[in-house]
């Protein structure tokens, strides 16, 4: 059983006294992991710019979610707020550092499911056997790109993340979907895939 850590003190130190009204931690989520959990739960989160605008720009919503690559829950949250259910799939070295389902368990939000897997087959599995009408694909971009694609393409809806040269097998791949079946960001290196007959 995890034990919700206490009220980082240094966590609100060095912010500003005003509340913040625009941007990602604008949201009242957001705003409170940021307050309560400090800048430590944001790192390598994708939630940090235009994640929740693009979100409202693509029309996301619906039954459940699949996320892949979720480290410290942030994106979650904010899908959680877009879907009736967000299922979590991720491979991380050392799960046990992780202070999600803290984050979670805090805000009180209950859509949320995790599964930490050791590996590619136990995540493969769990995917397989999932139903879901959108995915979110923010896993290993330099190995598992493509076939992290193939387990979500049956959706589709993917919504990607790191689409720039530097991150070339997210890159290529995106680039090779039908150009009228792809939504970029305006700001940020998300991509967005809606396969042609749900449009």
């Amino acid at each position: 059983m995890s034990v919700i850590p206490e009220r980082d003190p240094e966590a609100t130190e060095k912010l500003p006294p005003d509340p913040i009204q625009r941007g990602a931690w604008a949201n009242p989520r957001m705003n409170e992991v940021l307050h309560h959990f400090g800048k430590k739960a944001f790192a390598r989160s994708a939630a940090c710019m235009e994640f929740e605008a693009f979100l409202k720009r693509i029309g996301a919503g619906g039954q459940t979610c699949l996320e892949i690559g979720t480290y410290q829950g942030i994106t979650a949250i904010i899908l959680s707020q877009f879907f009736e259910r967000v299922v979590c799939v991720s491979v991380d070295e050392s799960p046990e550092r992780l202070i999600k389902r803290d984050i979670v368990k805090h805000l009180g939000i209950t859509n949320i499911d995790f599964h930490d897997v050791k590996d590619n087959a136990r995540k493969r599995h769990v995917i397989n056997s999932l139903e879901f009408d959108f995915a979110y694909s923010d896993g290993d971009h330099t190995h598992d790109t493509r076939d992290d694609f193939n387990l979500v393409r049956r959706c589709g809806r993917v919504l990607f993340h790191e689409v720039w040269p530097i991150q070339p097998s997210v890159w290529n791949l995106v680039h090779s979907l039908p150009p009228e079946e792809v939504t970029f960001a305006q700001y940020d290196c998300f991509a967005y895939w809606q396969r042609g007959d749900l449009k």
